[in-house]
């Protein structure tokens, strides 16, 4: 019997070697191909990410990718290869090239960055060309310029609430100065207002003063979006390598879900569900007037999903880095301040209609978001089978491509000064004309261009006219760079501490 133990364990010592050294021997050959036969090899790029995807994987699971991102650009150049199979831009040119189809180009599709599983609906993210046009076309509805306009009582009511909020909390404080947490409060009112609009609803986190828990999982959501992206190259082992995603951002994830579910019922059981100009009335008014191909009711309810966090962590996200940025450079602070204070005799005036001439304060918006972009790592596009050329450069079948916000953004051959907050160069007398402005699509372009546009700008625009007209403000403690921190599909913030005193007069 001890022999027979002997033999056995020697058998799978043995099996074990070979695995391991079949394994490594498959890697150091896959490796050196990656690297000298590759049809990419002639890329520039580190070997240590254009050998294999674990680096790429690493550096997603990190949350330092938007960082190491920007440092091999400013290594490698215009076009860095990341990983064995794909290439990351920061020339504008690849906007045009990789997402807007146009005379001698083939429309280049999404990739399968985000696996759905079989029998599962898609979202307005995942969906093909074609249904991914149905989609838009149904959703266009809730996002048109008289749509808006129907909307401002929402936003109006929102925004105004969260001011006296902040003077009920200035006025029970010592020295009648309120310290909050302005990026937590930003993501309490961009989700309240999203809440409002995608189910009728409000989630009442300004109103309470605390986070819906909806609120509380939107960057586990993103992480959790991060980290199965990043595993989902390592087919077939991508099941094996899931188990390692924490738990806890699994079940937030579900949760999520599960809050969208019931709250989609809810909303479909209101009297008059498709006459509203919300998201879902958009979808239901599309299927009863246009659809001969109608949006099913899983994928309606699957866009929510998306929706929910695309139309208020994002806008969360641009106005906490836009007072970031005005809190680190006062000069533009106090440039914005005078600007409101001049238009508006009293916060009454102050609505959606009469934000939209601020010709500072739209600098100030796009200056901001230029430093911390909320789209700041691309979902990549793959190139068809026949290849197509990208920034006058052949790139073979099969590559996944993007232009990635952040790098190009920060780039100095895109931006004089990129890490300064300088909102003059988005001004008619911008002091760098050498700037590549066009560079700067925060919002996308072509058939994927973000829908909410138009509300996201009505929502900063609001935000912040009102509350530099209302309040003068000064940071805590001070602050650093909005870039530092880490970033999973959304970025996962850090608290922004404000101190609001109530202007005089």
């Amino acid at each position: 019997m001890p022999v027979a133990m002997d033999h056995l364990v020697t058998v799978v010592v043995g099996y074990t070697a070979f695995c391991v050294l079949f394994l490594a021997v498959f890697a150091t050959v896959k490796g050196v191909y990656n690297i000298f036969l590759h049809p990419l090899r002639r890329y520039p790029g580190p070997k240590t990410w254009t050998a294999t995807r674990l680096t790429w994987a690493y550096s997603m699971q990190s949350g330092r990718f938007h960082e190491h991102l920007h440092e091999l650009h400013q290594r490698y150049g215009p076009v860095v290869r990341i990983a064995p199979g794909e290439l990351s831009y920061i020339d504008p040119r690849a906007w045009k090239d990789i997402y807007q189809p146009h005379a001698g180009h083939q429309v280049i599709p999404k990739g399968t960055w985000i696996k759905v599983p079989p029998g599962e609906p898609h979202s307005v993210v995942t969906l093909d060309e074609a249904a991914h046009t149905r989609n838009r076309r149904a959703l266009m509805g809730a996002f048109t310029e008289h749509a808006i306009l129907e909307h401002a009582p929402i936003l109006e009511s929102h925004v105004s609430l969260m001011m006296h909020k902040f003077r009920e909390q200035a006025t029970s404080s010592q020295g009648r100065v309120a310290v909050v947490d302005m990026a937590a409060w930003l993501n309490f009112l961009t989700f309240d207002i999203s809440g409002a609009l995608s189910f009728g609803e409000s989630f009442d986190s300004v109103k309470n003063g605390k986070a819906h828990p909806w609120v509380e999982i939107s960057c586990s959501f993103g992480k959790g979006i991060a980290l199965m992206a990043s595993v989902n190259f390592f087919s077939p082992l991508d099941k094996l390598l899931a188990y390692n995603i924490p738990k806890k951002v699994l079940q937030k994830m579900e949760y999520h879900k599960q809050l969208v579910h019931q709250k989609f019922l809810q909303r479909m059981a209101m009297p008059n569900k498709g006459k509203s100009q919300d998201y879902v009335g958009s979808i239901l008014q599309y299927n009863e007037t246009k659809g001969e191909v109608k949006i099913p009711v899983e994928e309606l309810e699957n866009n929510m999903n998306v929706l929910i966090f695309a139309g208020s962590e994002t806008t969360g996200t641009a106005l906490a880095s836009i007072i970031n940025a005005l809190l680190r450079y006062p000069e533009a602070l106090q440039k914005v301040v005078e600007e409101i204070r001049g238009a508006f005799g009293s916060e009454d005036q102050i609505t959606v209609s009469t934000v939209g001439h601020l010709e500072y304060l739209t600098a100030v918006i796009q200056e901001g978001i230029r430093l911390g972009p909320p789209a700041a790592v691309a979902l990549p596009r793959v190139i068809p089978k026949s290849g197509e050329v990208i920034c006058d450069q052949w790139v073979p079948g099969g590559t996944y491509v993007s232009l990635n916000q952040y790098p190009a953004y920060r780039s100095p051959t895109n931006f004089t000064h990129p890490n300064s907050f300088i909102p003059e160069r988005f001004t008619p007398s911008n002091p760098f004309p050498s700037d590549n402005i066009s560079v700067f699509e925060p919002f996308l372009v072509g058939r994927h261009k973000c829908l909410g546009q138009k509300l996201a700008w009505a929502e900063m625009r609001l935000t912040l006219a009102k509350l530099l007209f209302c309040f003068d403000i000064a940071p805590v403690e001070a602050l650093g760079d909005f870039g530092e921190q880490r970033t999973y599909i959304f970025w996962e913030k850090k608290p922004l501490m404000v101190e609001l005193r109530e202007r005089n007069g």
